[in-house]
């Protein structure tokens, strides 16, 4: 007579119990650790199969592999359709700041003398959940010196439009930033966060601030612009435009007077701020996607694009939540990105 184990490994209990231990283990990966999705999967099933394996026995390898293949497609249509939702379909609040977020007056000491400031009391979150404060703060001298220093400004007839205009603006008012240069390396000597901690820490306080539309000409009504996207977001927050400024693009210094910023606003000023700390940043544009990104030449994983021999990791910035190497789904083909400017 023969007995038939109670544990049956090939059957509907194994890969339930797969399948649970995976989706834990790839949420650790990925959102404890910080995982790229490809390592974090391979890292889970394998985990998984050992502890189901111990738990219910062994399965045939030819069921082994069928369930191994089912989870992942599971795992990666549950991502898909995760990222689906996040980019279309989930409707929050258009972010605003707080009240004591708001750009203020202020002052601050220097070699005895009172100087009046615009400051923004700053509290973000990095990607991976760490927590930071401190303060955008520019002087109001510098301020009014350099918030039309660019309606002077005259492109040279090169092919290299945009790269030149950012060029000029973070030459100018790289000096003017110092300011928040010491604010940025007091975190930074406070935590002891390494290259890619540091470079994480300045681009989600960016990407913290809640985007504005900058326009070469006056700001409309909404029902005025046909885009949906511009008309939904001014439905929602009408102080979210700033017009009447050259290029569309504001300069650093008057970006952070007003936190006021657009796609390449933002690019330009942490081009300048990584610049300043030594990284080998870039810019880059789509003519296609009608955007700007910043892209960093550091040991990372994601959407990349090789520019002279370099390597460049691409970083969305209007945005929280997008990390290193992650692009919006909508924007993610490469091939439609260009460098037109790097600090190296």
């Amino acid at each position: 007579m023969n007995l038939k184990g109670v544990k049956n490994s090939n059957g509907c209990l194994w890969v339930f119990v797969l399948f649970v231990f995976t989706i834990v283990a790839f949420g650790v990966s990925k959102f404890l650790l910080g995982l790229p999705d490809v390592i974090a999967l391979l890292i889970s099933l394998a985990l998984s199969v050992v502890l189901s394996n111990y738990l219910l026995g062994k399965p045939t390898v030819k069921s082994l592999l069928i369930n191994v293949v089912l989870i992942t497609v599971i795992i990666v249509g549950l991502r898909f359709l995760g990222t689906f939702l996040n980019e279309f379909l989930v409707i929050e609040p258009y972010p605003t700041f707080s009240e004591e977020e708001i750009v203020a007056t202020d002052s601050i000491i220097e070699n005895n003398d009172t100087i009046p400031v615009f400051t923004s009391n700053r509290e973000w979150k990095d990607n991976y959940g760490n927590p930071y404060t401190g303060k955008l703060t520019v002087r109001q001298k510098d301020y009014s010196r350099l918030k039309n220093h660019m309606s002077t400004y005259t492109p040279n007839n090169n092919e290299n439009y945009w790269g030149q205009l950012y060029k000029t603006m973070a030459t100018k008012d790289g000096p003017s930033l110092d300011l928040i240069f010491n604010m940025f390396q007091e975190i930074h000597a406070s935590k002891k966060l390494n290259q890619m901690e540091f470079a994480e820490m300045v681009v989600s306080c960016i990407q913290d601030i809640p985007y504005s539309f900058v326009f070469q000409d006056a700001c409309l009504a909404p029902e005025s612009y046909e885009d949906s996207s511009i008309k939904n977001i001014l439905e929602d927050c009408p102080d979210c435009c700033i017009g009447n400024i050259p290029f569309g693009i504001q300069n650093p210094v008057s970006f952070i007077a007003n936190l006021k910023g657009d796609c390449d606003t933002r690019t330009v000023l942490i081009y300048t701020i990584l610049s300043q700390f030594d990284y080998d940043v870039a810019i880059a544009n789509s003519d296609f996607y009608r955007h700007s990104i910043v892209g960093l030449n550091i040991p990372a994983t994601g959407k990349q694009k090789k520019h002279r021999g370099k390597t460049y990791t691409l970083w969305e910035t209007t945005s929280k939540y997008f990390k290193i190497g992650t692009l919006s789904p909508s924007q993610e083909d490469t091939t439609h990105w260009n460098i037109v400017l790097t600090s190296k």
